[in-house]
């Protein structure tokens, strides 16, 4: 689904919103892909052993959220050219995380954009803030 018919269309100001409930297997998944084999994701006793109230979801992997967005919500291809994130609290596996993508810059001449991206969970609670900037690409017509 598209959130907004065209690029030329968006406006600052304009946001969309989305979710995902992050499973262990998405987590297995992710783990396997980018081998990063770190206990709080792998071993939910060592994870509560360590403070946390069970297995942790990757931080990368909350933000990959991000592509979504960019990939499928815009109405063109949004390749990004530099992203930035703080991970402000653990997500857990089994939470929905709610993002939201609003436009913070858009320069219709070049086609470069900013998103500012805020993803929350199911306690209105901020996991993730962050800065997503790129070019929209226009599909030929």
């Amino acid at each position: 689904m598209r959130a907004f018919p065209s690029w030329k269309d968006l406006k600052v100001g304009d946001a969309v919103t989305f979710c995902r409930t992050f499973t262990e297997e998405d987590v297995a998944k992710f783990v396997s892909l980018t081998i990063d084999y770190n206990p709080f994701h792998t071993d939910p006793e060592l994870a509560t052993k360590c403070g946390f109230k069970k297995q942790v979801v990757p931080g990368l992997l909350t933000g990959s959220m991000i592509a979504q967005a960019g990939g499928t919500l815009l109405p063109d291809p949004y390749p990004a050219s530099r992203v930035h994130f703080r991970f402000v609290a653990p997500v857990y596996i089994g939470e929905t995380i709610y993002a939201k993508a609003t436009i913070l810059k858009i320069n219709p001449s070049n086609k470069k954009m900013s998103l500012q991206i805020t993803c929350a969970n199911e306690k209105g609670e901020i996991v993730l803030e962050g800065e997503v900037s790129g070019r929209i690409i226009p599909l030929p017509e």
